[in-house]
């Protein structure tokens, strides 16, 4: 079975600045130029999931909730969540598209 989980990256003061959707030990690699990775001990683990769709879920309702600075909130999260695969900005459109 595999494992997935939503986790969460946290500043210096312990509020989190990045939501995220993981399995194994994606919680401890390096994202893109915009996520910076914190030190191991400001990397939390939220909730676990056994169903891909179940993290996915929550990971829109964590970024729902705690907001996007684009939007007045306190994530530097690109996008609302939920994409499979995500969705990086970094990307091109061509790229985008093949992906899709």
């Amino acid at each position: 079975m595999t494992e997935y989980y939503t986790y969460a990256y946290l500043r210096e003061d312990r509020t989190p600045y990045y939501i995220g959707k993981g399995k194994k030990n994606r919680i401890h690699n390096t994202h893109t130029k915009f996520v910076k990775l914190p030190p191991k001990n400001r990397r939390i683990i939220l909730k676990r999931f056994a169903d891909e769709d179940d993290a996915l879920l929550h990971e829109v309702y964590m970024i729902a909730i705690l907001g996007r600075k684009s939007e007045g909130g306190i994530l530097i999260n690109q996008s609302p969540g939920g994409d499979k695969p995500p969705i990086c900005k970094s990307q091109s459109e061509e790229t985008r598209r093949k992906i899709s």
